[in-house]
């Protein structure tokens, strides 16, 4: 209840900015991220009663810290109390910083009293501790020094005079914070702030996209509030540097620091535009700044960082930018967010995700006659926004904080991310004429460190780790041990020696060596693997051709390749089956294998001898390859990573249970091999594990299990370890030889919606680089280079392909094999961060990224979160855009029966515009050759078929008497389930007055958080429903004992 009348002086409306922060905490009312707390140690003699009485005469003097703020005829208003009740709760012991970060964690419940509680920790008869505690609607920055100064006073005042009426302490004032607010609704100030408004958005030149930074963990489908600080310092010899730079373009250094800012985030996400909120303070009257009170508006500045921008044309963009707003004046933030109705998404903060703050002088001290005084610092727990930066200039300082979303961030991340800032704060300030692009994010010490994680352990290879010499000494030592094993039939290493050295003689014979290509058009079997190692003891390089394959892509490769012969069968043929012998170079051509060309055209990968047989020597050690393994060989030939499946066993004695293509296709058969065969290690792509877990439930124990070729989701690892299994996920592109990366996968993997890729491999190197092969700060995206012996020759032909993947590389180390002078790197055409851990994160193929309505999206976390659902069995998502309209989110589906409907199950896991819009349901998902989701397989969606008309049929009780009450709320009527709150131009205030209605009519609170999830007719009458009935006895009786108290 409001209270008596009598205990209230004036009712006034609210400052626009006040509204706002009113909203936000009737969406969420246990919100304390608005909380201001100071807490000051008060060393001395401390007269408690006077400082009692000093507190209740400021808050006399400045009629808003004794101002509640309820809601009346649908809109919320100030209640300024006749008298203050602000009392001093004193408290014997305890800790003062435990007890000041309590009463920051304490929510005020703004209608029941003023949001300000003041708190005396006694430590000692000369030792106390003071806690202030505001809601920000009472209070800004430059309300502290005020507050200071007419506390010193009031304080002064009680000590010479402790009778002295505690209302005269103070001088009253002519001006409250309640007639600004009311003036501000005014004809007059209403016009100004339409100028405003129209300026803001003209500025903004429409609807800014939403800053997507890389985050530590998924982003919580709404948001929570939780945040921390990280504090650090500028070295204070660039202040006069600042001044010197920003005065020679008019600049404060405020625009010096949000340009570092917009660069330092643009180039952290690979994101070109967003915007950035910065508060303005809004004491535009000379009588206002004698107030306390909120007199901050949030400005929305663009971020466009252009590729070869530099730093003196973005200051003097920004600076160009302020003036006009601070020319046009305050314009209400709510009102700019209306004119642009940027999509709802209750996961983030709308139109901007990030701030600066610069404040130039000391913050306001507290001083009381007689006691020394020193402020306590006070965590804090809060974030408003993604990111905010604050930076605060004194007399002897450049001091730095970033309070971060806890939900989002790493304390380690949030740390690189402020070093960035200040490396690249120093490099605009040293270059104001260079791209901001090519300023480093790293001083020379954090790209030694970067540089340092890229590189993993060195394989010294001799002669005798040649592929051919290995397996050769596997033949000789144990000739009668099974080597392969096909459709039950086991060939023995000696069998598989001698058929391969008689047609590596034969191919000898016809003119196969170094460098000669030979083509392999086998079915899977036998021959297929006497081929392949025959071509290889023969010096010479194999070609695979996969016969399944379409003629056509087939034709291709041939009239490209060219190869001396391909052999289409192996007839065993009497002769000499002894080793050949032949001397082998290092840089020797082992196969070419043809990958897909962004032209339509294949490209040929060439790999050497030391390429594979490195990749072979580094992988052995980490699955711990040995002669009791069974390997079950899957991939075709085609694919690269088939050369691990069959050379592998046979270069460390075990044994290749080589599936036919039809047992490839059937989970059921390959489960039978896996159990029949007593197959130890298996390496596969998503797709085919995903479709032999879903074939059985049967366990793995002990199973060693590589998954690569595609990104590795956290659901499937969950379920492969749930299984038994030991897995690893590997990456690496062709041109670098199968894998270059390994990670041991844990559980902890399972829980995130992708799986890291981890760190190189043995002679592999590992570079997250920016556009100018610059090492990128950990956390930061950045483009996935790659560098060692392991990198192909190039592509077969094509020297203009070549040159532009392969770069000379720019960190040569002379001890890393092919790492050195002269030595080249691989552009993978991959994003990647490097995590807090050190582990590397695949972020996806940098032309690949989806984008919706101006957000973009990681298909594999919307494909992780559907695939969560137990009817999902696969899921794969694209960005659809129809001939007439923008881009929509399609989920294409492999399901248990029917379609369910997915949106409310993916409402409550991820943000609004992640939620598809359409559902295809297949029976499976298209895969290429290799194994791989095929996504231009995938069909369009049918958006010709409408979906079933919610409207069709009249509207009906709950529905019908909640469309009445959108019709009073919304000024036009509602006659259609599908019917969206917003769309039909609801805002927030309004979101407010239908709450009230609804109290009113179904005698339930929903809390606006929820209505503002359910946001359609028909999803709210189902939250409406969902609450039950009134209870009217329920009421009767709680009334009745209510009376009996009174």
């Amino acid at each position: 209840m409001d209270g008596l009348v009598s205990d209230v002086e004036r009712t006034a409306p609210l400052s626009h900015a006040q509204e706002r922060l009113w909203l936000l905490q009737r969406f969420n009312p246990a919100d304390t991220a608005y909380n201001l707390t100071r807490a000051f140690r008060l060393r001395g003699p401390l007269d408690v009663a006077a400082l009692g009485q000093a507190l209740r005469a400021v808050a006399w003097r400045h009629a808003i810290l004794r101002t509640r703020f309820t809601e009346g005829d649908g809109a919320p208003i100030q209640l300024i109390q006749r008298a203050p009740t602000l009392p001093l709760v004193v408290e014997e012991g305890g800790d003062p910083a435990a007890r000041a970060m309590a009463e920051a964690a304490r929510p005020f419940d703004l209608a029941a009293a003023p949001p300000i509680r003041a708190t005396l920790v006694r430590a000692g008869p000369d030792d106390h501790t003071l806690i202030l505690t505001l809601h920000h609607i009472v209070s800004d920055a430059a309300s502290n020094p005020i507050l200071a100064r007419d506390l010193m006073t009031a304080y002064q005042g009680a000590l010479a005079d402790g009778d002295e009426d505690t209302a005269r302490l103070l001088p009253a004032l002519d001006l409250q914070y309640a007639d600004y607010a009311t003036a501000q609704r005014g004809p007059v100030a209403q016009a100004r702030i339409a100028r405003a408004v129209d300026g803001a958005v003209a500025l903004l030149g429409g609807l800014p996209p939403a800053l997507d930074l890389p985050t530590d963990r998924p982003r919580p489908a709404a948001w929570s509030g939780r945040g921390a600080r990280h504090t650090f310092d500028l070295p204070f010899h660039l202040l006069p540097v600042i001044k010197a730079v920003g005065g020679a373009e008019g600049c404060t250094p405020f625009t010096l620091v949000l340009a570092a800012w917009q660069a330092v985030l643009s180039r952290w996400g690979g994101q070109r535009r967003f915007a950035v909120g910065v508060p303005f303070g809004g004491r535009r009257e000379e009588e206002a700044e004698e107030l306390i009170g909120f007199f901050v508006d949030t400005a929305v500045f663009p971020a466009d960082i252009e590729a070869g921008l530099t730093g003196r044309v973005l200051c003097r963009r920004l600076r160009d930018a302020a003036r006009a707003l601070i020319a046009n004046g305050a314009a209400p933030f709510d009102q700019v967010l209306a004119r642009l109705s940027p999509p709802r998404d209750p996961s983030r903060a709308p139109l901007f995700q990030t701030m600066v703050n610069v404040q130039m002088g000391a913050p306001a001290a507290v001083r009381l006659a007689g006691l020394a005084i020193e402020a306590v610092p006070v965590a804090e727990t809060t974030a408003k926004v993604d990111l905010a930066l604050e930076v605060t200039v004194t007399a002897d300082a450049i001091r730095c904080a970033i309070d971060y979303a806890t939900d989002l961030f790493d304390p380690a991340t949030v740390a690189a991310m402020a070093g960035a800032f200040g490396a690249l704060l120093a490099g605009l300030l040293a270059n104001p004429d260079v791209a901001l692009d090519t300023l480093p994010l790293l001083d020379a010490a954090g790209q030694a460190r970067e540089l340092a994680l890229g590189r993993d352990a060195v394989l010294e290879l001799a002669a005798a780790d040649d592929l051919v010499a290995r397996f050769e000494t596997q033949a000789g030592q144990t000739p009668g041990c099974t080597a392969l094993v096909f459709e039950g039939v086991p060939v023995s290493y000696g069998d598989l020696n001698a058929r391969a050295n008689r047609l590596a003689r034969r191919l000898v014979a016809q003119g196969v060596g170094p460098d000669i290509v030979v083509g392999v058009r086998l079915p899977r079997g036998p021959a297929l693997v006497v081929a392949l190692l025959a071509v290889l003891k023969a010096g010479g390089a194999y070609l695979p051709l996969d016969p399944d394959q379409a003629a056509v892509r087939t034709d291709a490769i041939l009239a490209h390749a060219r190869p001396r012969r391909v052999l289409d069968e192996v007839p065993d043929q009497d002769g000499d089956d002894s080793d050949l012998g032949l001397p082998v170079h290092p840089r020797q051509l082992a196969y070419r294998l043809y990958t897909s060309g962004s032209t339509g055209v294949p490209k040929g990968v060439e790999i050497d001898r030391q390429a594979i047989s490195s990749l072979l020597r580094a992988m052995a050690s980490p699955v711990a390859s040995g002669p009791d393994d069974r390997l079950l060989a899957v991939t075709t030939v085609g694919f690269d990573i088939a050369g691990l499946e069959l050379f592998l066993p046979l270069t460390t004695g075990g044994t290749i249970v080589l599936a036919s293509r039809a047992q490839t296709l059937d989970p059921a058969a390959l489960h039978g091999l896996i159990r029949d065969q007593g197959v130890t290690l298996m390496q596969a792509t998503p797709a085919t594990w995903r479709m032999l877990l879903d074939a059985t439930d049967s366990r793995w124990p002990g199973l060693r299990a590589l998954c690569g070729g595609e990104a590795l989701r956290g659901d499937l690892a969950r379920r492969l370890l749930d299984r038994g299994v030991r897995l690893w996920n590997v990456y690496g592109p062709t041109e670098t030889t199968v894998w270059s990366a390994a990670h041991v996968v844990t559980a902890q993997d399972g829980t995130a919606p992708s799986v890291g890729i981890g760190g190189a491999i043995a002679n592999n190197r590992l570079f997250i680089l920016d556009g100018n092969l610059e090492p990128v700060p950990p956390g930061a995206v950045g483009d996935l280079w790659i560098g060692g012996i392991g990198l192909a020759r190039g592509y077969a032909g094509q020297p203009a392909v070549t040159a532009a993947a392969f770069a000379p590389n720019p960190f040569p180390k002379a001890d890393f094999p092919g790492g050195g002078a002269g030595d080249r790197l691989y552009r993978t055409g991959d994003r990647a961060r490097r995590r807090p851990d050190g582990a590397i994160e695949f972020l996806g193929r940098a032309d690949h990224q989806l984008k919706v309505r101006g957000f973009r999206i990681e298909a594999a976390e919307v494909e992780g979160a559907l695939e969560a659902h137990p009817q999902v069995r696969q899921a794969a998502v694209t960005a659809h855009m129809p001939a007439d309209g923008e881009a929509i989110l399609c989920a294409y589906l492999v399901t248990d029966g029917n379609l369910p409907d997915l949106r409310p199950f993916l409402a409550a896991r991820l943000p609004a515009y992640m939620v598809p819009t359409v559902y295809v349901r297949l029976d499976r998902l298209p895969l290429n050759a290799s194994g791989k989701l095929d996504r231009c397989a995938l069909p369009p969606p049918d958006l010709s078929v409408p979906p079933p008309a919610a409207d069709a049929l009249p509207l009906t009780g709950t529905a019908a008497a909640l469309a009445g009450l959108w019709a009073e709320v919304l000024d036009q009527q509602v006659a259609s389930l599908d019917a969206d709150f917003f769309l039909l131009g609801g805002h927030s205030l309004r979101l407010v007055r239908l709450q009230t209605r609804i109290r009113t009519a179904f005698g339930r609170e929903i809390p606006l958080a929820e209505l503002f999830q359910v946001s359609t007719l028909g999803a709210m009458a189902a939250r409406v429903d969902a609450l039950g009935a009134v209870d009217e006895a329920e009421d009767i009786a709680f009334m009745t004992k209510l009376l009996d108290t009174l």
